[in-house]
């Protein structure tokens, strides 16, 4: 089992800017519109995430891939056919293993998993495979009914002091109820960028919706020590 020593960035592995990541919703209006008015106002990842039909969750997908600019990283949500099309995959702790992504989709793709629970940070072995993770759901949200307990802030805290006792410096996400008001917490607490679905995909306005957003958690960012960079 790997030694904390080699849960640093890995070499040849893609650092993601996970500032403000964009979860997509088959429920848009229009996707598509959405993503590319997201990213005008500071969305740096885009998520596409579609449970109910592949067909539509792989054209979106390339939709995308195509249409954004090639610096916003596009991961598809538990598909590793549509992942190797795009830039990578995001996996939930139901959703294929992080190690078998990895060795699916190799060492240039980005592989992303949620975590629900602390304990899950005890396995190194998914650890090593991914690139960044999602601290999944930091407060309940309407937008997904089917979580755990939240985290909250502390929750936050707790997962970003446990990756840096054991020498993980990739990228943490909070999801989950995050809004214009709650996002710098979020970061303070330890999380390297915020995820939402809603508070862009729900604005009337998505670029100025993303700007205010993208807006905290740089200030949240820039206050945060040095040492806290990578976390």
């Amino acid at each position: 089992m790997p030694g904390s020593e080699t849960l640093g960035v890995a070499p040849g592995r893609t650092l993601v800017d996970l500032r403000l990541y964009l979860v997509t919703d088959p429920g848009f209006p229009d996707v598509a519109r959405v993503a590319l008015a997201g990213v005008a106002g500071g969305v740096t990842c885009v998520q596409v995430r579609d449970k109910d039909d592949t067909d539509r969750l792989r054209a979106t997908s390339l939709s995308l891939r195509r249409a954004l600019p090639t610096h916003i990283t596009v991961v598809a949500n538990d598909d590793l056919e549509v992942a190797g099309l795009v830039d990578g995959i995001h996996v939930g702790v139901d959703d294929v293993p992080p190690a078998r992504a990895r060795r699916r989709l190799g060492e240039h793709a980005v592989v992303g998993w949620s975590v629900n629970r602390l304990e899950q940070l005890d396995d190194r072995v998914a650890l090593e495979a991914c690139d960044y993770l999602a601290v999944s759901p930091v407060w309940s949200t309407p937008t997904k009914t089917d979580t755990t307990a939240p985290f909250g802030l502390d929750g936050v805290r707790a997962v970003a002091d446990r990756l840096r006792q054991i020498g993980w410096h990739r990228g943490l996400v909070g999801i989950g109820g995050i809004s214009e008001r709650t996002a710098a917490s979020v970061v303070e607490a330890g999380a390297s960028g915020v995820a939402v679905v809603s508070a862009v995909g729900a604005a009337a306005d998505p670029t100025q919706a993303a700007r205010r957003l993208r807006a905290e958690v740089d200030r949240a960012l820039s206050a945060r020590p040095a040492a806290e960079a990578g976390t």
